[in-house]
C-alpha cells in the first residue's frame, strides 16, 4: 500500500513520456505532480518540497543536474532519480556522484522504473520513520523515562500519543516489570489533565474495607479510631488521573462501587451521607487478561466494558531484543552513579550471557541484574561472575565452540526478527548491504 506521506514530482519536456510515468505512479497510489520544465518545478518545490523527484537530464532552461543540486541544497533528504539517454551516460554518473539516488536510461521500461522508485520510496519511508522516532524520543518528559527504539516500542509511543488526549478510561495490560506505571504517567503527562495530580493505588492484597477507606476516604466517627475526616485518593486526584494497579485483584464488592463512580461521577466517604462530585480519569493496569477473568467470573463484565474504551498492550522485553542493550547501558550508567562507581561497560562474555536470557521479569528484572552486577564488580567492566548465578551457570553450560556459519545464521535471524523482517533496517544494523543480506538469507534458508 502506498504511503500518503510520499509526494513525487516528474519533470520531462517530452509530455507523453512524462505523463506515462505520472500515470504509472498514480496507479500505485502515489500523489504525483508533472512538470514540463525545471523552472515551474523549482517554483513549487521551494514552497512545498517533494519527497522524490524524477527528472530528465536534458531540459529547456534549467537542466536535470542543476535541478538535482537545487533540490539537495533546499531539501537534502529528497531523493532524485535522473533519466538520460545512452549518449549522456557520463552526465548520469556525474549526477549520481552529486547525490542522485540512481539513474535510468531511455527508453524507460516501466517494470525497471517501478522497481527503482520502490527502492527509493523504501529509503524515504525509513527516513520518515527515523524522524518520527527522533521526535518521539525528544518528548522525554511525556514518556516518563521509557527507553527503547525497537519497532514494538515505537508503536507503543505512537499509541500513547493517540490515547492520551482522549480523556477516556484506558486498560494498560502487560506482564510484571514491563513498565505499566511508566505508561500511565506518560498518558497523564500528555493529556489535558497534566496540570492536575496523578495518584496510584495497588488493588491487590487489601481487604474491601481498607480499599474503600483509601479510595473514598472517611468521615469523622465512621469507625473506631476515625478521630477526624480523611480525604480519599479519588478525591485527592479530582480533575486529574487515577491509576488503579492490579485492577483484576479488586474484590467484587469494590468493583461494584468503582462502576458506580464511573457511571455517576460521585463518591460517598465511608460513614458519610453527602455525595462528592468527581472529575477523574481512570487508568487500570493489569498483568492478567481481563476478558478471561470476566469469562471465569472473577471480574465484572459491566465494569470491564466501562474500562475497556482503549487498551494499551505493553511488549515483553524478550520480544524487543534490540532494546536490551539500550536499557542495560542506561541502568549501568544510572546505577554506577548511584553506587559511586566507575564502570564503563560489560565484558564480551557478560554480554553473551545477558543476551541469551529470556527475562521473565522483563525490564525490572534486567535493572535488578545490572544493579547486582554493579554492586559486585571490582574492575571497570561487568564480568560473568558479577551476574546472578543462574546466568553465570547458563553461560558456563553453553558450548563455546561452533561454526562461524551457524553463529552468523543465528545472529542474522535474530536481527531480522527484531525488525520484523524489514531488510533495510536489518542490513543497517548488521553493517552489510541489502543485497548481501538477501544472498545470506537465501544461503541460510531464512525468511523475512
Amino acid at each position: 500500500m502506498a504511503s500518503n506521506r510520499i509526494r513525487i514530482a516528474v519533470i520531462d519536456d517530452e509530455k507523453v513520456s512524462g505523463l506515462r510515468l505520472q500515470e504509472a505512479l498514480a496507479d500505485q497510489g502515489y500523489p504525483t505532480d508533472f512538470f514540463a520544465d525545471g523552472e515551474s518545478f523549482l517554483e513549487i518545490f521551494d514552497h512545498a518540497p517533494h519527497d522524490l523527484v524524477v527528472t530528465d537530464m536534458k531540459l529547456p532552461g534549467v537542466n536535470g543536474l542543476e535541478i538535482l543540486r537545487r533540490v539537495k541544497a533546499r531539501q537534502p533528504k529528497t531523493e532524485v532519480v535522473v533519466i538520460t539517454g545512452y549518449a549522456s551516460i557520463d552526465s548520469a554518473i556525474e549526477a549520481t556522484r552529486a547525490g542522485a539516488f540512481h539513474y535510468l536510461t531511455k527508453p524507460i521500461r516501466l517494470a525497471e522504473f517501478e522497481n527503482l522508485v520502490a527502492r527509493a520510496i523504501e529509503k524515504i519511508e525509513l527516513c520518515h520513520e527515523a524522524a518520527d522516532l527522533r521526535a518521539l524520543m525528544m518528548r522525554g518528559a511525556g514518556r516518563e523515562g521509557m527507553i527503547g527504539t525497537s519497532p514494538e516500542m515505537v508503536e507503543l509511543y505512537r499509541l500513547i500519543e493517540k490515547v492520551a488526549p482522549l480523556d477516556c478510561p484506558v486498560i494498560i495490560q502487560g506482564e510484571s516489570g514491563t513498565g505499566k506505571e511508566l505508561v500511565a504517567r506518560a498518558i497523564h503527562r500528555l493529556s489535558l489533565r497534566r496540570e492536575a495530580p496523578i495518584v496510584s493505588f495497588n488493588c491487590g492484597g487489601f481487604s474491601q474495607e481498607l480499599i474503600a477507606n483509601e479510595l473514598f476516604g472517611h468521615e469523622k466517627g465512621a469507625f473506631t479510631g476515625a478521630f477526624s475526616s480523611k480525604v480519599g485518593l479519588l478525591e485527592t486526584a479530582n480533575h486529574g488521573t487515577v491509576l488503579l494497579d492490579e485492577i483484576a485483584e479488586m474484590p467484587s464488592d469494590m468493583q461494584v462501587k468503582l462502576l458506580r463512580v464511573l457511571q455517576e461521577g460521585q463518591i460517598y466517604r465511608v460513614g458519610g451521607n453527602r455525595s462528592v462530585n468527581l472529575d477523574i480519569r481512570i487508568l487500570a493496569a493489569t498483568n492478567r487478561d481481563l476478558e478471561t477473568a470476566v469469562t471465569d467470573g472473577k471480574f465484572r463484565e459491566d465494569l470491564f466494558f466501562r474500562l475497556n474504551v482503549m487498551t494499551v498492550a505493553l511488549p515483553r522485553l524478550r520480544d524487543r531484543e534490540g532494546d536490551i542493550w539500550l536499557l542495560a547501558e542506561h541502568f549501568l550508567q544510572k546505577i554506577s552513579l548511584d553506587f559511586h562507581k566507575r564502570i564503563k561497560g560489560f565484558s564480551a562474555a557478560a554480554r553473551t550471557a545477558l543476551a541469551g536470557y529470556d527475562y521473565p521479569g522483563n525490564v525490572r528484572e534486567l535493572e535488578n541484574i545490572v544493579a547486582r552486577a554493579v554492586a559486585l564488580a571490582e574492575g571497570d567492566e561487568i564480568q560473568v561472575p558479577d551476574l546472578p548465578p543462574f546466568l553465570a551457570k547458563r553461560r558456563e553450560g553453553q558450548p563455546l565452540l561452533g561454526s562461524l556459519e551457524s553463529l552468523e545464521k543465528d545472529h542474522i535471524a535474530r536481527v531480522l526478527a527484531a525488525f520484523r523482517g524489514h531488510r533495510d533496517q536489518a542490513a543497517a544494523v548488521l553493517g552489510i548491504t541489502r543485497s548481501t543480506l538477501w544472498r545470506k538469507m537465501k544461503k541460510f534458508g531464512l525468511k523475512a
